[in-house]
């Protein structure tokens, strides 16, 4: 009987531990099965553009950034992005890092509330402002090595700090209103704050593709100084003449105001898949004497403004060729930082007028390779100014055509 009462416990003291030891083992699964959900919502991505340039002439002009005095030839690491992604159903936070020779530094960081029952959902943070294609398109998938030159002049650093809401519920068209600072990725020195708008259209026709947005920018930036100059004629002859001092002081609001149409077309026939696109933007930009760009910098203006009218356009032809890796290139882009003025008249004795009112002309012919997480890249720009014989330096076209030969590696 004792031997039998010994067995008996020693089955039940053996039925506990191994109940036990599933029920450790089932919480061990179930946490690591949530550990793995959550890691399931984190996505690492990245990229980098090492490249190599040759320049027609030391130490030009170029919107991709200066060459340095003296140097007609380098290499150097245009963007090295390293993005952390982590989305669930309601919330998606995003980490971009600008990683190259200069530094790194901040290039993104924002959040996003989804509010899926209405379609709606809210971006906070640092992010791309919703003006235009060109603008917001994502320079990983950019088939030339930059951006317009008007989007680099008037949206430079492609983000800025604000808040927007999106809308999706309106069809095939989507809707985002946004509020920024309009000093791209520096802090703001006052209190003008710039409102942005695209409504966009997207739909797919079997093998053809066509969107298209229409956009609206307006703001301010604080006057430097008391001195404030406008665009007018005197004698038929244009020049800045000065503004009232009394009505436009030093921190008054200067106006900036951009209106942005925008259109692609893809389209898929036995010789590959053929892309057209095409960007227009005009409007008022608040400048300086020496340029027109627009803040980025957290340092209010330290000299007189100077409003201008403008405007840009910009077109695309892509051709990807069959399912080969092989993409043909054409780009065409303008930017007229002063409509109201020529070159005859740039440069003239009293206008005020200089270098940032020559309008700039830019044709770019390439070829890209795409392999898997990884493309090449052999592009040549033709820039053309706008001659003026009255202003020293731009008598003729200078020489700052520039060649690129560019690797993407991404992951």
């Amino acid at each position: 009987m004792k031997v039998f009462l010994g067995l008996l416990l020693g089955c039940v003291s053996c039925t506990l531990s191994l109940g036990q030891d599933a029920a450790v083992h089932d919480s061990i699964v179930l946490q690591l099965n949530q550990e793995l959900s959550d890691l399931k919502k984190l996505k690492i991505s990245g990229y980098l553009q090492a490249q190599f340039q040759l320049a027609e002439a030391k130490g030009i002009a170029y919107p991709g950034g200066n060459f340095a005095s003296g140097v007609d030839k380098r290499f150097s690491m245009r963007r090295a992005r390293f993005s952390a992604n982590y989305e669930t159903r309601s919330m998606r936070w995003v980490l971009v890092t600008e990683n190259t020779e200069r530094g790194i530094s901040l290039h993104d960081i924002f959040g996003v509330y989804k509010i899926p029952e209405a379609n709606m959902q809210l971006t906070a943070g640092l992010f791309p402002r919703p003006f235009g294609f060109e603008q917001s398109y994502s320079t990983r998938n950019h088939e030339g090595p930059e951006r317009a030159r008007f989007s680099t002049t008037l949206l430079p650093a492609e983000a800025d700090l604000g808040l927007m809401l999106s809308h999706t519920a309106l069809g095939p068209v989507r809707l985002d209103v946004g509020v920024f600072n309009g000093t791209a990725t520096a802090a703001d020195f006052d209190s003008y704050k710039d409102f942005v708008m695209r409504a966009s259209v997207k739909q797919n026709f079997g093998k053809q593709s066509l969107s298209a947005g229409l956009s609206y920018y307006t703001g301010s930036v604080a006057q430097g100084t008391a001195y404030r100059y406008e665009l007018k004629n005197n004698l038929d002859v244009p020049e800045f003449i000065l503004r009232d001092t009394l009505a436009h002081v030093k921190g008054s609001a200067v106006p900036r105001q951009y209106f942005g149409a925008d259109a692609q077309y893809s389209f898929t026939t036995s010789i590959g898949k053929t892309t057209l696109r095409a960007e227009y933007v005009g409007g008022q930009q608040p400048g300086l004497a020496a340029n027109s760009d627009s803040p980025k910098s957290s340092a209010p203006p330290g000299t007189d403004a100077y409003l201008r009218d403008f405007n840009a356009v910009c077109g695309y032809f892509l051709h990807r060729f069959g399912t080969s890796p092989w993409m043909l290139v054409l780009k065409f882009d303008w930017y007229d930082p002063n409509t109201a003025i020529g070159g005859v008249d740039i440069g003239q004795s009293g206008s005020r007028t200089g270098a940032a009112d020559i309008k700039y002309t830019t044709l770019g012919l390439g070829v890209n390779c795409y392999l898997k997480n990884v493309y090449f890249m052999a592009y040549y720009d033709f820039i053309t100014n706008e001659e003026a014989p009255f202003l020293a330096g731009f008598k003729q076209d200078i020489r700052d055509n520039v060649f690129t030969i560019r690797t993407q590696f991404q992951f």
